[in-house]
């Protein structure tokens, strides 16, 4: 199954930051790749420029350059093609920076009705509808939805975080391409322990994806990242969540307290390990 997003048509204007051109690209006669810039209300950071292409033109036998288009990457795992109107066909159109296609990061995890993947700065509106929801929040953290500044604190949180080599990955429908929520793997600070995480939006709860998601990523931490074991942590009353640790396999331990919360704890540790330690 395919774990790569094809590239989606934007053709929408960016704002490059002040002071960020390129000063190499400018050497060489481009017009200055911007080392950062807004879309769609948020700044996005390059981490690396992938190629570079111009588009030609000609009038009465003179050519010309249209565009300079780049290929790039940003910092949040984006690939973007950007280009700049050198010469608008339009002449009452000022020379300006668009995007012109994005694709998001591959998939880290694939199943049957799902592609795991990082979330980017791009899902803002998806994040933000997530975390601000009573229903899905009920059960999460302090059980309070998000104001908007939290949301984006903690969508940067989440992103900052993929340093470690894992986090909380977003849930995308294979069929539809609908973020679902998310679930992944984060370390608690308390233990160092590996906490196994999911969230689903409600609009998406009742049809098997959370326990999908979760038995994915699972595997994912015992098989492909080697953990020895794996935790998962929910309040007592939340007997959805209960469920799906308990199709897991998961044992339960004793109870513990979680950021001033009574928690039931659960764990799964690897069977290849415990084959090779003979137990």
């Amino acid at each position: 199954m395919e774990n790569v997003a094809r590239p989606a048509f934007v053709s929408e204007r960016i704002t490059p930051a002040p002071g960020s051109a390129d000063i190499g690209t400018l050497s060489h006669g481009e017009p200055g790749l911007p080392r950062a810039f807004s879309w769609r209300g948020h700044r996005y950071e390059v981490s690396r420029q992938l190629s570079s292409s111009r588009d030609m033109g000609s009038d009465r036998g003179d050519v010309y350059v249209r565009r300079h288009y780049y290929e790039l990457e940003t910092t949040d795992q984006l690939l973007m093609t950007v280009y700049f109107e050198r010469n608008p066909s339009d002449r009452s159109k000022r020379k300006a920076w668009w995007l012109y296609t994005v694709a998001f990061p591959p998939a880290v995890i694939v199943t049957q009705r799902l592609r795991l993947r990082r979330w980017t700065y791009a899902d803002r509106t998806d994040f933000h509808a997530m975390v601000s929801d009573e229903d899905t929040m009920r059960h999460v953290h302090d059980g309070v939805p998000l104001s908007p500044g939290q949301a984006d604190e903690a969508l940067a949180s989440t992103i900052e975080h993929y340093a470690a080599g894992f986090g909380d990955w977003a849930i995308v429908s294979s069929a539809e391409g609908d973020i679902l929520g998310e679930s992944g793997l984060t370390r608690l600070p308390e233990t160092g322990e590996i906490e196994l995480g999911y969230m689903l939006r409600r609009p998406f709860w009742g049809a098997g994806y959370a326990s999908e998601a979760a038995r994915a990523v699972a595997q994912y931490a015992l098989e492909r990242l080697g953990l020895e074991r794996i935790v998962s942590m929910v309040r007592p009353d939340n007997a959805a969540s209960v469920h799906v640790l308990e199709k897991l396999g998961m044992r339960e331990l004793s109870p513990t307290t979680h950021r001033g919360h009574v928690m039931r704890k659960f764990e799964l540790r690897s069977t290849t390990r415990e084959r090779e330690a003979g137990t």
